[in-house]
């Protein structure tokens, strides 16, 4: 009875999975189809980020969030929407999420005729998450996340990002006597 409750178990799971798995592969390779495969599984995600580069931008683009004052990103069924502009310097108010992951992101360039993806390993090189942004008080304002966006070659020339003001010293310990 054990053994059969077991193989129905085991059965139901494989059945669920490959449900998602071809739901997965029928709507092709996107950032929304693996969030909504692992929210099928049960698996806390992120949501999906669609980060849209203007005309003709090279060079890196950084996107700054959790910044006091700055606006929300947008969003459309779902998918986080960040628009960077020609300086390619971008700060919302929408929080970081920490899974840390890029699966869940898309890239592309906005054209005349609309939006063109821009190819991994091709075209975005030195993808980074999470580097903290701090104040003058060493306090945290910012975590920030960005990409490059050009050949292999400008990429390697190009200088990386600041993270923000670096961090000040920490004040001196005060002295203490031998123990």
């Amino acid at each position: 009875m054990a053994i059969g409750r077991l193989v129905s178990t085991i059965a139901a799971v494989l059945l669920v999975v490959g449900a998602a798995v071809l739901v997965f592969f029928r709507t092709g390779y996107s950032a929304e189809s693996l969030y909504r495969l692992r929210s099928a599984l049960g698996v806390e995600a992120a949501p999906p980020e669609r980060h849209i580069v203007p005309p003709g931008f090279r060079g890196w683009a950084v996107l700054h969030t959790s910044v006091e004052g700055a606006p929300p990103l947008g969003s459309d069924d779902g998918t986080l929407i960040a628009e960077y502009p020609a300086s390619g310097r971008l700060e919302t108010s929408t929080p970081a999420h920490d899974d840390g992951g890029f699966l869940h992101r898309e890239y592309f360039r906005r054209t005349d005729d609309g939006l063109v993806p821009l190819t991994r390993m091709a075209e975005v090189w030195g993808e980074y998450n999470m580097r903290v942004v701090f104040d003058e008080q060493r306090a945290v304002i910012a975590r920030s996340s960005g990409f490059f966006v050009g050949s292999l070659a400008e990429f390697r020339a190009a200088e990386r990002p600041q993270a923000g003001v670096e961090p000040p010293a920490p004040p001196p310990r005060p002295e203490t006597g031998p123990l």
